[in-house]
C-alpha cells in the first residue's frame, strides 16, 4: 500500500535587528528570502506566505509579522516553518522551546532551521536544538548588556540620547547628540517657570497657555515634523495639559544638564520600564545651554515637593501645605467664603473628622496668619538690614540646631 506523501504549505520567516551585530548580506532580510524560497524549491515545499520582522530583537515574541504567522497557524494556513537558523526564529532559549516543542508539535506543525540542519519531522529531541537556542539567548543577553554600557559611557561623556530634541530645544544640526536652545519654544519654556513660581497652579497655567494660542508640545513638533506621526491624535494644538507642565517643571535639561537612566528595564525579559534609584542616574552638567537658572529651578522644585493643590479659582493660596496644628501636627483646612470670595479660617483637620478623641477644637483666621507671617517677614527683613552680621548667625544657629533635631529623631526611629 502506497502512503501519499503529505502537502506541505510553507511559512517562511525572517527577522533582523540591531542586536545581530554586523550580519553583512548574508544575513540580510532579502538575502533570507531568496535562499528559503529556494529551498523550498528544492524540497517541493509550497510558499503559504512570507512573513518578515526587520528592526525586531529575538527576545520579544511580540513581533508583528511573527504575530501573524501564529495567526495563520492557527486558522490552518500553514503546517511548516522554515527560518534560516535558530537566531532568527528567536534568542530566548525558554520562549523558544515552548513554541518550537510543544506549540509547533501539538498543531502539527513541522519546523525546519536550515542553518544547523534541524527538522523536527525526525523528532524534537535533537541535542544540538536547546543548546543553540541557550547559545543565542546568551548571546542577546551579552549585545543588550554592551549596548547599555555604550549608551551609559556616551552619556557620561555628555551627549544627547533621544530620538528628538525636548521642548524648548533642536538637535544641533552639526552634532545630533549636542542641544541647542529653539527661541520660540524656550520662552514658552521660562513663562511655565515663572507662572510657576508667582503662584500659578497647573490648571490655572494650562488655561493661560491656551488663552494664548500657544501650541503644546507636542503640536509644536508635529507642526515642525509634520511627517513623524500619522495619527491625528495630536491635533488639538492649544490643548494643554497638568502633566505636560509637569513634565517640562521637573527636567533637568532646562538647567543645561543630561541625565540619563532615570528608568531600567524591570528585567531582561522584560520590556516594562521602572524608576531606577536616583544614585544610580548619571547626571552630566553644562552639556548645553540652559533656559532657566538655578535659583529659579530650586524655587520652583521647593514648590512642587510641597504638594500644595488648587483651589475651584485656580489659585494656590500661599500657606497651602505649610501649616500644622500644633497639637496632633496634621494639616490645618482652609474653609473658603465663596459668597464674599474670600478665604475664612484653618482648623484642624483631624479634629473636624474624630472629634475630641483625636485633637481639640482650635483654629486661626487665614488674615489673622497673614498679618502674623507678614510682621515677622519684616521684622526679620529689619534685623537683615540693620544687623546683617547678627542676622546670619541667627540663621546659622538655626540651620543647626534643625539639623541636630533631625538626627535625633533618626537615631530614635532606629533604636
Amino acid at each position: 500500500m502506497i502512503t501519499k506523501q503529505k502537502e506541505y504549505i510553507a511559512a517562511i520567516y525572517c527577522r533582523l535587528s540591531a542586536d545581530d551585530g554586523q550580519v553583512g548580506e548574508s544575513g540580510s532580510i532579502e538575502t533570507q528570502k531568496t535562499m528559503l524560497a529556494q529551498y523550498c524549491k528544492d524540497h517541493g515545499f509550497a510558499i503559504g506566505d512570507i512573513y518578515c520582522d526587520d528592526g525586531w530583537t529575538g527576545t520579544n515574541f511580540a513581533r508583528p509579522a511573527f504575530q501573524r504567522m501564529l495567526a495563520d497557524i492557527d486558522n490552518g494556513k500553514i503546517n511548516l516553518v522554515i527560518v534560516k537558523d535558530l537566531s532568527r526564529f528567536g534568542r530566548e532559549y525558554a520562549q523558544m522551546g515552548l513554541y518550537i516543542e510543544h506549540y509547533f508539535e501539538e498543531n502539527g506543525i513541522r519546523f525546519i532551521a536550515v542553518g544547523e540542519g534541524i527538522d523536527t519531522i525526525n523528532g524534537t529531541d535533537n541535542i544540538l536544538m536547546p543548546i543553540t537556542n541557550v547559545i543565542n539567548t546568551l548571546y542577546a543577553r551579552d549585545c543588550s548588556r554592551k549596548t547599555k554600557e555604550a549608551h551609559r559611557a556616551r552619556a557620561r561623556a555628555g551627549k544627547y540620547l533621544g530620538g528628538h530634541a525636548p521642548y524648548g530645544y533642536n538637535k544641533d544640526p552639526n552634532d545630533r547628540h549636542h542641544l541647542i536652545i529653539d527661541p520660540s519654544a524656550a520662552e514658552t519654556v521660562l513663562q511655565i517657570f515663572n507662572m510657576f513660581a508667582d503662584g500659578i497652579g497647573y490648571v490655572r497655567m494650562t488655561k493661560i497657555l491656551r488663552d494664548r494660542k500657544i501650541l503644546n508640545p507636542q503640536a509644536y513638533f508635529n507642526n515642525n515634523n509634520p511627517d513623524y506621526y500619522k495619527s491625528e491624535y495630536w491635533r488639538k494644538p492649544f490643548d494643554w495639559h497638568a502633566t505636560s507642565i509637569r513634565v517640562i517643571l521637573s527636567n533637568r535639561i532646562y538647567l543645561g544638564q543630561l541625565v540619563f537612566g532615570k528608568t531600567k528595564s524591570k528585567s531582561f525579559y522584560s520590556k516594562k520600564r521602572v524608576p531606577a534609584p536616583e544614585d544610580e542616574w548619571i547626571v552630566v552638567n553644562d552639556t548645553h545651554q540652559p533656559i532657566i537658572s538655578q535659583e529659579l529651578w530650586d524655587t520652583v522644585q521647593k514648590l512642587m515637593a510641597s504638594k500644595r493643590r488648587e483651589t475651584k479659582q485656580g489659585e494656590i493660596q500661599m500657606f497651602a501645605g505649610l501649616v500644622k496644628c500644633s497639637d496632633c501636627g496634621s494639616s490645618l483646612n482652609l474653609s473658603y467664603d465663596t459668597k464674599k470670595q474670600r478665604y475664612k479660617n484653618f482648623s484642624c483637620w483631624v479634629y473636624k473628622n474624630y472629634g475630641k478623641q483625636r485633637c481639640t477644637s482650635h483654629s486661626i483666621g487665614w488674615q489673622t496668619l497673614n498679618h502674623l507671617v507678614l510682621d515677622d517677614v519684616k521684622r526679620h527683613a529689619a534685623i537683615a538690614v540693620h544687623h546683617t552680621d547678627r542676622y546670619m548667625e541667627m540663621l546659622t544657629e538655626s540651620s543647626a540646631a534643625k539639623q541636630r533635631f533631625e538626627t535625633d529623631k533618626s537615631l530614635m526611629r532606629c533604636a
